[in-house]
């Protein structure tokens, strides 16, 4: 099994400090629960800690802003795993998309990642974290399963890997900045229905 390892998301704790990890989940428990009461606009570090019995300082030794904390929850649960033994590429590709999908279908996140898009346009901590966190590794786990399917013969010789990526979430990121669609699994099918030309050509099913 090819793994894409995801960089770890927040900051490392001051040297020779190691991280309690028992606090460490009861800030991203806090965390978690305050956004789903009080929406991403009023969520703060005061509440957090409020709620996780822990001082500020001990979030911002994990996280320098807001917006570094916001990012660790919304990249919690993707699978960055690039499976050799799947059924057929197809398949794959389809449960990496669906991994996005999943997450996006909830408004909370989605108005998460629409904020942190925002703010990277003119703030460069969170744009750096955008691509080091979201795009960065996303983009790594498909050229990985790609580069699997063409050293398989799964997918024509030739294909632009960069530019199939931009093809398959280009549709996903307008569908996010502009909702006007919804974003669901009918979705992902009928994407993989379009690209199935380029992409599938050499499945025998």
């Amino acid at each position: 099994m090819t793994t894409v390892l995801t960089p770890t998301l927040g900051t490392e704790p001051a040297r020779g400090r190691p991280r309690n990890q028992q606090t460490h989940g009861a800030i991203l428990d806090a965390a978690r629960d305050l956004l789903r009461q009080e929406g991403e606009s009023r969520f703060s570090f005061e509440q957090v800690a409020s709620a996780a019995g822990v001082s500020k300082a001990s979030i911002y030794r994990r996280w320098p802003t807001k917006g570094a904390l916001l990012m660790e929850l919304y990249m919690e649960g993707f699978s960055d795993v690039v499976r050799k033994d799947a059924q057929s590429f197809r398949s794959e590709i389809k449960r990496y998309l669906l991994s996005t999908v999943e997450r996006l279908k909830d408004p909370l996140w989605r108005s998460i990642l629409c904020s942190l898009m925002v703010e990277g346009q003119h703030d460069p901590v969170t744009a750096e974290l955008l691509h080091s966190k979201v795009v960065g590794p996303r983009r790594a786990a498909g050229l990985a399963l790609l580069a699997h399917a063409a050293n398989k013969r799964q997918i024509p010789a030739g294909l632009d890997h960069e530019l199939v990526l931009d093809l398959l979430f280009g549709p996903l990121w307008y569908r996010v900045l502009f909702g006007h669609a919804p974003i669901n699994n009918d979705f992902v099918e009928r994407l993989l229905k379009q690209v199935e030309p380029v992409l599938f050509a050499h499945e025998s099913s």
